[in-house]
């Protein structure tokens, strides 16, 4: 059987168009990597020592997180917990967390805004969000600060909880 020059070309050219077009597949994790979104909150307490001195903690045992109203845990007795990514709702304006330090309970309230942004045409869109305001009930949160409103992508520090530490 010959080969002219024509049949050739067009199979090198189909070759390199498959070669091409795999090479520019992204796989899926890519998308769900710059698609999840979460609230950084960093967790800092202050307590008198045994010696009477005030003593920074900056990590914490036997944490436990869950969604109200949901019943996915996302920390469950978590140990040396400095940081919790916390995901804000996408459907509504209000996301609360309840925090359990060993047998204590607190629910931290996000009240925020949230914003559909256009990622690509194999991603699809992300919602971001920007955080209005933020409060507690419970025992063991002294109290809470905003230190950046606004939820993105990139991993950052978006609350700040300072807790009482026992």
């Amino acid at each position: 059987m010959r080969i002219d020059g024509w049949d050739l070309r067009f199979k090198i050219l189909g070759i390199l168009t498959f070669v091409i077009g795999l090479a520019a597949c992204q796989p899926d994790t890519t998308c769900r990597q710059s698609i999840n979104i979460a609230c950084g909150v960093i967790l800092q307490g202050t307590a008198i020592d045994s010696v009477g001195e005030m003593t920074e903690f900056t990590s914490w045992d036997s944490v436990s997180v869950q969604g109200v109203k949901n019943d996915s845990i996302l920390y469950n007795n978590a140990y040396m917990v400095s940081r919790l990514l916390l995901p804000l709702h996408v459907d509504t304006n209000l996301t609360a967390y309840t925090i359990l330090w060993h047998e204590d309970t607190d629910t931290l309230y996000i009240r925020h805004t949230n914003t559909m942004k256009f990622i690509s045409m194999a991603c699809g869109c992300a919602i971001y969000h920007v955080i209005d305001s933020v409060w507690y009930s419970g025992s063991r949160i002294d109290s809470v600060k905003i230190v950046n409103s606004t939820v993105e992508a990139v991993a950052q520090d978006n609350i700040r909880v300072y807790v009482t530490t026992l």
